[in-house]
């Protein structure tokens, strides 16, 4: 999925299941969405020092779209999200948190209007069904944020 397109949408992997990001890369290729850089993080650790471009990636180029596991090992999607939402840079990228069972809002947090909350997708096609129900929520955010269209 790496290239150097130009345009490239990137798309930042919060997740801790090797698995799930390969599903996600078939899915990909299989709908032809071909313009997609992804980068992997495998737990909140390496995704918040993905985003603050810390070592050991201090050039990481900031995402367009943030695909979160809600369950980590060291860190909840929330705390995740709390700290996107601290970042005036951070906060105007759209994430999709994914959980095993139907997330919900907690009543001690909700959730910001960029984030959408999905089950998490286990086989290819579910991907692709995934991909296919969020490309529209995908465009009117980054339209809202002023980003080129994929």
């Amino acid at each position: 999925m790496r290239g150097a397109v130009k345009n490239t949408f990137k798309i930042l992997t919060i997740e801790d299941d090797i698995a799930q990001t390969e599903a996600l890369k078939e899915a990909l290729t299989v709908a032809q969405i071909i313009c997609v850089e992804i980068f992997e993080a495998e737990d909140g650790e390496q995704g918040t020092a993905f985003l603050n471009q810390e070592y050991p990636f201090v050039d990481a180029p900031q995402p367009d779209l943030i695909f979160l596991s809600n369950h980590l090992p060291d860190m909840s999607g929330e705390e995740i999200i709390k700290g996107l939402q601290r970042d005036r840079r951070l906060q105007i990228i759209p994430v999709a948190l994914f959980s095993e069972e139907t997330p919900r809002p907690s009543k001690n947090f909700s959730f910001p209007p960029n984030c959408h909350l999905f089950k998490r997708p286990k086989t290819c096609d579910e991907w692709i069904y995934v991909l296919r129900c969020i490309e529209d929520v995908w465009v009117s955010l980054l339209n809202m944020a002023g980003k080129p269209l994929i």
